[in-house]
């Protein structure tokens, strides 16, 4: 069983019925405060200590281990990250892409999804996804299996927005270094492109999903 890393009171409480364990800053928290992480699996540590787990400057006092979730059935639409290494952009193309109804996610070569830098750019998002985190092999080998029928989009320069008329659909991104794999771009797909004037040349990945993500759904 994987096990991943959340913080901050929010996202404890939330996931507090699985957690493993509890862990608290002790001068930011104690057992003789009145909240609901106050049981026998929490865990008092040292300032040092603690701030060496969570990695962030200024700690939130409180961080949980819990258990990742496995990814269940495939639905559509759905979006494929390919190579996309900064936490941060992946953090917030999961977030974007929850909230705009898109609940599979292929992750190839990417970011660790259930990294903690990921986990606090998309505000925990993943835990309401199904995420399948795997190799360019093992992507063909589900593409042809269960996603053959669905048209396949790749975000890149020199396409333009389609019209959809339903959600069988899924979309790739690609890193902003090398773009989209070659093993991916031998699959049939359509290119499309945010629609820009001449004076920008390209955006970054993360701001760019969240336009394709959101036109492709109206």
């Amino acid at each position: 069983m994987g096990l991943c890393i959340v913080e901050g009171e929010k996202l404890v409480k939330e996931h507090r019925g699985k957690s493993v364990a509890v862990f608290l800053r002790h001068d930011i928290f104690d057992k003789t405060n009145k909240t609901p992480q106050t049981e026998d699996d929490v865990q008092l540590f040292d300032a040092k200590i603690f701030d060496k787990v969570t990695g962030l400057e200024t700690p939130r006092g409180i961080l949980a281990v819990v258990p990742i979730p496995k990814p269940q059935k495939i639905t559509f639409p759905y979006i494929v990250l390919d190579g996309i290494q900064d936490p941060g952009n992946v953090g917030t193309i999961l977030r974007t892409a929850k909230a705009l109804g898109y609940k599979t996610v292929f992750s190839i070569n990417s970011a660790d999804v259930w990294s903690q830098k990921v986990i606090r750019s998309a505000s925990g998002t993943q835990f309401g996804m199904s995420i399948f985190e795997i190799s360019h092999d093992g992507f063909l080998d589900i593409y042809n299996k269960d996603l053959k029928s669905s048209k396949l989009f790749i975000a890149d320069m020199g396409g333009e927005i389609k019209n959809v008329a339903d959600k069988n659909f899924g979309i790739v991104f690609g890193s902003e270094g090398s773009g989209v794999s070659a093993q991916i771009k031998n699959l049939q797909h359509e290119i499309i492109s945010v629609p820009m004037s001449g004076e920008v040349e390209s955006l970054n990945v993360a701001v760019a999903s969240g336009i394709l993500l959101f036109l492709l759904r109206q």
